[in-house]
């Protein structure tokens, strides 16, 4: 069985990041709505990968259920939005707070998704991660943007070395969690990542990322959650 590393709470507290902090590409403002494999990507993308369906539309049955006052401030206080700590080329570094908890993380952008018609107005993002309250450090994650055939196989190449990835819903994993610190390794010394898989409908796409200021990057992280 296939171990997914990264909790579904822990990535969407990253994904924060793209309403709060992250600046969209150029192709993805001022466009109209997706259409076809790129609307099914973003609806998709929407969904918690843990929420039930059914749970997803009952409703609350009394006022009760919602935080008021005191109890609000300190639902709210829980969490906070994600905090730029630095800009390393073409890598960012993160933090973002839960109660005494933090999760730090360096978050880059494909500077090319092909095929370009397909995912010109969907974005994909790559996040490599430390959160120090569970003993995780720079463990790499890939939000594809985009529906995929959940244990499906695809390929990180890193300057011409190529390592499987697994996927699940519209994200990938390092398949041999044993070669991470490896991979992450070859990361920061290398020029470029290409990232290759197929959407639910079979669509073969490739995610073409500069490695620039990465190793910064992790450094801040590491500096930030020890």
């Amino acid at each position: 069985m296939v171990r997914y590393p990264l909790p579904t709470f822990a990535l969407s507290l990253i994904l924060a990041t793209l309403l709060f902090c992250a600046p969209l590409p150029s192709s993805a403002k001022e466009k109209p709505a997706p259409s076809g494999e790129a609307a099914e990507a973003s609806s998709e993308e929407a969904k918690p990968a843990s929420a039930k369906p059914k749970a997803a539309k009952e409703k609350p049955t009394s006022d009760k259920s919602k935080p008021k006052g005191d109890e609000k401030a300190k639902v709210d206080g829980d969490a906070s939005k994600p905090e730029q700590l630095g800009s390393y080329g073409d890598w960012v570094a993160y933090v973002a707070k839960t109660g005494k908890e933090k999760t730090c993380y360096a978050l880059g952008q494909p500077k090319e998704r092909q095929p370009k018609g397909k995912l010109k107005d969907t974005p994909g993002y790559i996040f490599i991660s430390s959160r120090p309250s569970e003993g995780i450090r720079n463990e790499i994650a890939i939000n594809l943007g985009y529906a995929t055939k959940d244990n499906s196989i695809g390929t990180a190449d890193i300057d011409g070395e190529s390592y499987d990835l697994v996927t699940k819903g519209t994200n990938a994993w390092i398949k041999e969690q044993s070669r991470e610190k490896e991979i992450v390794g070859a990361l920061r010394g290398g020029a470029k990542l290409t990232i290759k898989a197929s959407s639910l409908k079979g669509t073969a796409t490739s995610d073409l990322y500069s490695l620039k200021g990465l190793a910064d990057a992790l450094a801040r992280v590491a500096q930030e959650c020890k």
